[in-house]
């Protein structure tokens, strides 16, 4: 396996709990309550006081905090921001491909 390989496979493996996700990411953990809900994330655990996140989950909760800090947006909003630019980036990845394959 190579570094990033081992990054990802040990972030997967990390287990952070929702008052630890709500601190890194500027929310409440009212608010990550009402993320899960619209969504965003799919925590492990049962209840909320039970739920573990992912170090993934915790770079995806900053950027929303970050969309909602810059542009002043409620929850639905970031939710909709972040659809599209996830949508960006996979059409991003796909134009590359295809540029790929008709250079190569």
């Amino acid at each position: 396996m190579t570094g990033p390989e081992l990054q990802a496979l040990f972030a997967e493996q990390v287990e952070i709990a929702l008052e630890e996700v709500a601190r890194a990411s500027g929310f409440s953990t009212a608010e990550i309550v009402e993320l899960v809900e619209l969504g965003l994330f799919e925590p492990v655990g049962v209840a909320p006081g039970e739920w573990r996140f992912t170090a993934q989950h915790v770079v995806i909760a900053r950027r929303a905090g970050r969309l909602r800090a810059d542009f002043d947006l409620n929850l639905s909003g970031v939710m909709l921001a972040l659809t599209y630019l996830a949508r960006i980036e996979e059409l991003e990845h796909e134009l590359h491909a295809l540029r790929c394959q008709l250079l190569g």
